[in-house]
């Protein structure tokens, strides 16, 4: 029996929401994507607790709080190194984010309106974590961690800085829970 078709308003609601959210997603991508290129232009901070935050620039210069380290060439060496493997690992987590923000908010919001949205949230969840259990971003914790302890061995000023530890990198591969504060 032929039935005729009707017109679903609230399916266009939905559709007209997920576009729109889509949207917004698009927004938060593009927010990723300046704060990438920022992250190559900018210094890369540091914080330690009752310590003034340390700044290294593109040069490897180093300042805590408004005084600027005399370093040699061979520690400004060293703190580049550190500072472009933190900018890879915090390259490499706004590039994973960007691919998860992508369509989550329209796939989260989607699911809430037919009554999964605890599972699509579980499921966003699921890759964040995954990210930051990956291989890839184990193994750049790893370099990170080693350009860390080089240049705190040579620039004596910045061990209360250091934060990342052997354990915190085989947490992160082992997947349990760490502590990585760069």
């Amino acid at each position: 029996m032929n039935r005729p078709k009707r017109f679903h308003p609230s399916g266009v609601a939905l559709a007209a929401l997920a576009l729109l959210v889509a949207g917004c997603s698009g927004v938060a991508t593009r927010d990723i994507e300046a704060e990438r290129a920022a992250l190559q232009r900018d210094p890369v901070s540091m914080n330690a607790k009752n310590l003034p935050e340390a700044h290294i620039d593109a040069s490897g210069a180093v300042k805590v709080g408004t005084d600027q380290l005399p370093l040699t060439d061979g520690q400004r060496a060293l703190t580049r190194d550190y500072r472009a493997a933190v900018i890879e690992l915090v390259d490499l987590t706004l590039s994973g984010t960007a691919r998860i923000t992508d369509h989550a908010m329209s796939r989260v919001l989607l699911a809430s309106l037919i009554g999964r949205g605890d599972e699509a949230g579980e499921k966003v969840g699921r890759q964040a974590e995954a990210m930051v259990h990956s291989p890839q971003f184990c193994q750049l914790l790893d370099k990170v961690q080693q350009n860390q302890d080089r240049m705190v061995q040579s620039v004596v000023t910045l061990r209360p800085y250091a934060k990342i530890d052997a354990r915190a990198v085989e947490n992160c591969r082992a997947g349990k829970p760490y502590e990585a504060g760069i």
